[in-house]
């Protein structure tokens, strides 16, 4: 199984107890947002990158980007890919986890050492944001990212 190396720690674990589950993106990640989007999160105009893993937004003379990626994993697979993911994330105590609303039919954000990762459920699907602000995730970086992912679960 080939797997993105930037994928949250959580969610490779959470796709890792579910066997037959692929880590393959099944949506075309640099669709989900336009450049509007991004452009006060990220500091200047993006640019897109697509990959196998998803998309990769940044701006130039910026050090914040923002990856999304969906796995292939569906339904009952990415429910259980989601949970573990959850509780992976939560053990340790070293990162911040805590479940979010309005995002899809379940969610959850963590702080991390590179900044904010969001992973999102919604009917039967995975997608995972991780917006690498430049240092440790704060409660600013979340709140910056919340209306990014809002309107790409919408879009998803």
């Amino acid at each position: 199984m080939k797997v993105p190396v930037l994928w949250h720690g959580g969610l490779l674990a959470g796709a890792l107890l579910c066997p037959g589950t692929s880590l393959q993106a099944q949506t075309d990640a640099c669709a989900l947002l336009k450049p509007a989007d991004l452009t006060a999160l990220l500091g200047g105009s993006p640019i897109a990158k697509s990959s196998t893993g998803g998309c990769t937004w940044s701006a130039a003379g910026s050090p914040k980007k923002l990856l999304a990626m969906s796995p292939r994993a569906a339904g009952p697979d990415a429910t259980m890919a989601f949970m573990g993911a959850r509780n992976a994330a939560a053990k340790g105590g070293t990162v911040t986890v805590t479940d979010e609303v309005g995002l899809g039919d379940k969610a959850f954000a963590s702080l991390e050492s590179f900044g904010v990762a969001l992973v999102m459920l919604k009917q039967g699907r995975l997608l995972q944001l991780q917006y690498w602000a430049g240092a440790a995730g704060t409660a600013k970086d979340l709140n910056a990212l919340r209306p990014v992912a809002k309107r790409a679960i919408a879009a998803f």
